[in-house]
């Protein structure tokens, strides 16, 4: 059905391709000649209009400054009197006819602004006041000639002209009137002769007064004594008195050329404005000239292609020639087709052709080695289309479901799922969903309905082929696991046991493999690091076990105690995350023997009770009193220095008291050192009984005490220590028939923010408790340089 069309072979397209190119080219090239043209054209034209500009400019400059001269020629030639220009006003004026030519009308005012003459003379205009009009003010305040603003006429409203004004001085230099000249905007003299200005067919001359914006020449009637609707942007930048080169805007609704000049000698704008299509009419006769001259090449070219297709395409029906000879001898010579580019596709395609003829030869090759191995594996194969029906299967696979291998043909094109236990179905059926679906291979254990009963666990692994053209075929593997599986289940309960029996054990029990990483950890152990399972398991255990020896604080590797103490219990010490240190008894054993575990290290901790005790004694007898029970000196100082640290970080009030008791001495004396000892522990139960639980209280020395009250404000701290100084003082001790009582003295002390170090703070309270005793004893007395 090709044939018939005209772009069936591929010289016809080459042609059209070729056509379309070549048409393309000469667009692209006449497209930029005339943009470069309209540019150069553009720009040609917006200057020529601004020289046109310019000139017109001057000469409205020269007809206007024409009238000023004159006008000021005429005022200065009278030098009259107020009375006498009021008098012979008439005549003056008359004097003045020349000046018709330049003006539509001769005005002679007072000094107050009352018209007292005018040529040619208008009834009922004499008398007029124009005291009120900017042009007369400006020429009475500045004494200098002004031109108006355009100015309706009161009895005309129609009627809008333009005021030329001199002033008029006495013999004397005063102000004697002033002399106007008026230019109606209608008339022919100035206006009418600017208007008839012609700007090629469409163009136009406008003139606008800068200080009220108002047209006083326009093409448009209707525009004149108006202010523009929408401000050009060129026309906007000219009012603000920036003048620039000719651009484009909007006149009168359509785009043109428009080009703006101020004058001179009078605050008025010019503008030249000529329509855009009438400026760019030369553009488009050159563009269509570009486009006639485009398809005339095209035109000429297109039989110059065709023969050059005909030659250049001459060697293809002699290759396929050739194509049509290899389908059946693919090792068939290469012909001489005489153009490089043929030649080279000729061999390419013949190297094709020959690869393909050996590719077929090998597949025929691995086809009868596959049905080979099919038929000789161990391993069930199969090979199912889309809708999982069997298209073949090895005797294998026969043997696996308990079937014989000679009904291998009656399954051919059965659904492979029906051999499948109803116990696993639903697991393999949506495994084969997802391979449908995503094309992504499985595999999975799973049941098949054995013909003998027998339960047989396979292994099953199911792929797509690829390759197969436009029907989708997947590849199915089948292998016996019953054995294998039996024998993962023994092992994995003896597995469980083994499990269960370590986590009831109390110590901690850890199971490395040869590279000291961990395998088990029981609860006890999870416990003791802290950590869930999950971050520990696959770590090394160094990272969570750090011994140390008691004696000397070195670290001990767990290697060294391989090497040197292994399956002997090694009393050391642990830290834990936080620093803590716990004694414990550490036994490292090593698994030998031929089994997986070969070279496996276990490690059992178990808490050093009796040594964690007497290490706790000794500490507690390093830092307290033995007879009072109280901190020590060593102790006491040790928890000052704490709370000083932690007020470097961040101030909180604490109190310092140390406590010396009066009259312990004559208790000593009289009842023994027995005595002193028992009135010793009860005043230590009587501090710690008037003092909070989380205050310190000290025995530093013989009947010298201290308390450190803890975050504790000096008004709270006083009323504390004042009540202990009242229960001191009515203790009343016996011993044998005698009675002895005793009183306190204690020096009171802040510790404040700059505190660093503990010598200072108590040498303020030591200061307080000495005034104390200088005060008579039994009192309180707070240091002064810590309040």
């Amino acid at each position: 059905m090709f044939e018939c069309m005209p772009l069936s072979t591929l010289r016809h397209r080459l042609l059209v391709l070729g056509g379309l190119f070549l048409l393309l080219l000469l667009l692209l090239f006449g497209a930029g000649a005339y943009l470069e043209s309209r540019s150069a054209l553009r720009e040609v034209q917006a200057h020529n209009l601004e020289t046109l500009a310019t000139r017109l400019a001057a000469d409205v400059d020269d007809r206007v400054r024409t009238r000023q001269v004159l006008l000021e020629q005429a005022a200065a030639s009278l030098q009259l009197a107020p009375p006498q220009l009021e008098r012979q006003g008439a005549a003056l004026v008359a004097r003045f006819r020349d000046l018709k030519g330049m003006f539509n009308n001769v005005l002679l005012y007072d000094r107050n602004g009352k018209l007292i003459a005018d040529y040619p003379g208008l009834s009922g205009r004499l008398g007029a006041d124009v005291s009120t009009q900017d042009y007369f003010r400006s020429t009475r305040d500045t004494l200098r000639p002004q031109v108006s603003e355009p100015v309706r006429l009161g009895g005309e409203p129609n009627r809008a002209v333009i005021v030329f004004t001199a002033p008029v001085f006495s013999a004397e230099g005063q102000l004697a009137g002033v002399l106007g000249g008026s230019l109606d905007l209608d008339a022919p003299e100035f206006f009418g002769e600017l208007k008839n200005i012609a700007i090629g067919q469409g163009g136009f001359l406008t003139i606008h007064t800068l200080r009220s914006r108002l047209a006083i020449l326009h093409a448009d009637a209707g525009s004149v004594m108006q202010a523009p609707v929408s401000v050009d942007p060129l026309l906007q930048r000219a009012f603000k008195g920036i003048q620039g080169p000719a651009g484009v805007g909007v006149s009168r609704g359509v785009p043109a050329l428009l080009v703006y000049q101020r004058l001179r000698n009078v605050p008025w704008l010019l503008g030249v404005e000529q329509p855009l299509h009438e400026a760019m009419q030369p553009a488009r006769l050159l563009g269509r000239n570009y486009l006639l001259l485009g398809l005339g090449v095209l035109l000429l070219l297109l039989p110059l292609a065709w023969w050059g297709m005909y030659r250049l395409l001459r060697p293809l029906p002699r290759l396929q020639a050739q194509l049509a000879r290899w389908r059946h001898e693919p090792y068939a010579a290469v012909p001489v087709l005489g153009c490089r580019e043929m030649q080279d596709i000729a061999h390419e395609v013949a190297a094709a052709v020959r690869r393909r003829a050996d590719c077929e030869r090998q597949l025929a090759a691995r086809d009868a080695l596959f049905d080979t191995l099919s038929e000789e594996s161990p391993m069930g194969v199969l090979v199912v289309d889309a809708q999982a029906r069997l298209q073949s299967l090895n005797p294998a696979s026969m043997r696996l479901a308990g079937l014989p291998a000679a009904e291998i043909g009656n399954w051919i094109g059965r659904h492979w799922l029906d051999e499948i236990h109803p116990d696993s179905l639903p697991q393999v059926a949506g495994q084969w969903q997802q391979l449908l679906a995503t094309g992504s291979g499985f595999e999975l254990l799973c049941r098949l309905q054995h013909r003998n009963g027998c339960q047989a666990m396979v292994e099953l692994r199911f792929s797509e082929l690829a390759g197969s053209g436009g029907e989708r075929r997947f590849l199915g593997l089948i292998s016996d696991v019953s054995a294998r599986e039996e024998a993962r289940g023994k092992l994995q309960a003896e597995r469980e046991r083994s499990m269960l029996l370590l986590g009831s054990i109390s110590d901690v029990v850890v199971l490395t493999n040869r590279m000291d990483e961990i395998e088990y950890v029981n609860p006890p152990a999870l416990a003791l690091f802290g950590v869930p399972a999950s971050d520990v398991l696959g770590r090394l255990l160094g990272v969570f076990l750090n011994l140390v020896c008691p004696e000397s604080g070195q670290a001990v590797a767990l290697r060294d105690i391989e090497r040197d103490a292994a399956g002997k219990p090694l009393a050391l010490d642990l830290l834990s995350r936080d620093m803590r240190v716990q004694p414990v008894l550490l036994t490292l054993s090593v698994l030998t023997g031929n089994s997986p575990l070969q070279g496996c290290k276990v490690v059992t901790l178990r808490p050093d009770s009796e040594r964690q005790h007497r290490e706790l004694l000794q500490r507690r007898a390093a830092s307290h009193d033995g007879l009072t029970g109280l901190r020590n000196r060593r102790g006491f100082l040790a928890a000052l220095g704490e709370v000083l640290d932690d007020n470097r970080v961040h101030y909180q009030p604490h109190v310092l008291a140390i406590i010396d008791l009066d009259h312990f001495k004559a208790v000593n004396d009289s009842a023994g050192h027995e005595g002193g000892d028992l009135l010793l522990q009860d005043v230590a139960r009587i501090m710690q009984r008037q003092v909070r639980s989380n205050d310190i209280v000290a025995r530093l020395g013989g009947d010298e005490f201290a308390i450190l009250l803890c975050h504790c404000e000096l008004e709270v701290a006083e009323r504390t220590l004042r009540e202990l100084l009242q229960a001191i003082d009515a203790h009343i001790v016996y011993l044998g028939e005698r009675v002895f009582r005793i009183s306190a003295s204690i020096g009171v002390t802040m510790i404040l923010p700059q505190d660093e170090r503990a010598q200072p703070v108590l040498s303020r309270a030591d200061d307080g408790c000495y005034q104390a005793k200088q005060r008579g004893r039994n009192c309180l007395v707070l240091h002064a340089g810590a309040l």
